[in-house]
């Protein structure tokens, strides 16, 4: 069974490339004169007396190098507020943007310099400015968990309902990094709870894949759709259910979420708690009548899985709960068959005692003792079997 690839191309999409790293120890290029290069040095480390000196001889204030930085930018990032100051006093750009379309603001505002980003924005630069995937100063300081430049740029009206280049909003953010601070603020504001990402995703779907039990609480008092399917076919339950999050889980349940819906390998939430074993989670969907021989890609039912990994206490879970014990995935296989070929001792004597059918074969003709390798399972089996 396939399990489903972990929830981390957003978080990707939030990382700054090294396009943002700052290459000014290098010999400058041809584009650059020394003074310039020696300007963004200037910047980097914070030697406020040469930049005014500088400028004061007529550098380009808003010269960028081969990556895009200009010397404000260079000291937002850093947090060199006297530098920032000292540059907008002159008129620098505050708007220009690097390579990938960052600018002061973002920057600091990713690196929680406050003072700088409402120095920036008292010289008109633009709240809402996007990089080139889409990520905005907000976005930033949300998933940083910089509350003060959090309310900073609500208060001034950054646009909440920006989204990056897969659709990935504020909001969304908040629930993935579990700023439930930022989720309430930005709730407040009127955010669209039920905003989906390039892959069908929500913010509720996030907060459950990450075990945020307080947000997803916090969603679905607000009436966030539970249900909806994600372009995996799967959903919040569905997703907390892999990653054993049970509070999320009996949250979802409480609310009525679909408990047996199928992904795209025809597995459910039962599934996959099988197949890592969480007993508490397997306990909460059974309890709400999951069905407990549902077969999955392959004919792969929980019990078969749970075997096959050794999950013993979730084998007796399934078996108390109505479990099929002999029945054979599409190859013939059955549980004590998995658990032999996987040298899970305790789950061959857990399933031999509730009466697993020794003799039955597999499609190749073999028995769970021919198919053994482990010595003890070997005696535990041959001693069934007389």
């Amino acid at each position: 069974m396939n399990d489903i690839k972990k929830f981390t191309r957003f978080a990707h999409v939030l990382v700054f490339s090294l396009l943002f790293c700052i290459m000014l120890l290098v010999p400058a290029v041809q584009a650059a004169s020394e003074d310039e290069t020696e300007f963004l040095k200037a910047a980097f480390s914070a030697r406020a007396e040469v930049i005014q000196q500088m400028l004061e001889k007529g550098i380009n204030i808003n010269h960028q190098n081969e990556m895009g930085f200009t010397a404000l930018i260079i000291a937002a990032q850093y947090g060199h507020a006297d530098i920032v100051n000292l540059l907008l006093e002159k008129n620098a750009d505050v708007n220009l943007k690097n390579a990938g379309d960052a600018t002061a603001l973002i920057i600091a505002a990713k690196n929680g310099h406050a003072d700088i980003v409402n120095a920036l924005l008292a010289k008109g630069a633009k709240i809402d400015a996007q990089t080139t995937d889409g990520i905005s100063a907000l976005m930033l300081a949300v998933q940083k968990g910089h509350g003060a430049i959090v309310d900073t740029l609500l208060a001034k009206g950054a646009d909440i309902h920006l989204q990056t280049r897969d659709k990935v909003n504020a909001l969304m953010l908040a629930a993935m990094e579990g700023r439930a601070d930022m989720v309430d603020k930005l709730l407040a504001k009127g955010a669209k709870i039920d905003a989906q990402a390039s892959d069908n995703t929500t913010a509720l779907y996030m907060a459950a894949r990450n075990g945020h039990t307080a947000i997803v609480e916090t969603l679905l008092a607000k009436g966030a759709p539970f249900d909806d399917l994600a372009a995996n076919d799967t959903t919040p339950l569905f997703i907390a259910a892999q990653y054993g999050h049970t509070d999320v889980v009996n949250l979802l349940l409480s609310k009525g979420a679909k408990i047996d819906v199928k992904d795209k390998n025809n597995a459910t939430p039962l599934t996959l708690a099988a197949l890592i074993g969480n007993l508490d989670v397997a306990k909460s969907l059974i309890k709400q009548r999951a069905d407990v021989n549902h077969k999955a890609s392959n004919g792969f039912t929980p019990l078969i899985l749970a075997a096959q990994n050794g999950h013993t206490a979730v084998i007796g879970e399934l078996l108390e709960h109505g479990a099929k014990i002999d029945m054979q995935n599409d190859d013939g296989v059955t549980a004590l068959m998995w658990a032999a070929m996987h040298d899970h001792v305790d789950a061959v004597k857990t399933l031999l005692a509730k009466g697993a059918d020794l003799r039955i074969k597999s499609k190749t003709g073999k028995t769970a003792a021919e198919m053994a390798k482990d010595p003890t399972v070997i005696d535990l089996l041959k001693a069934s079997a007389k």
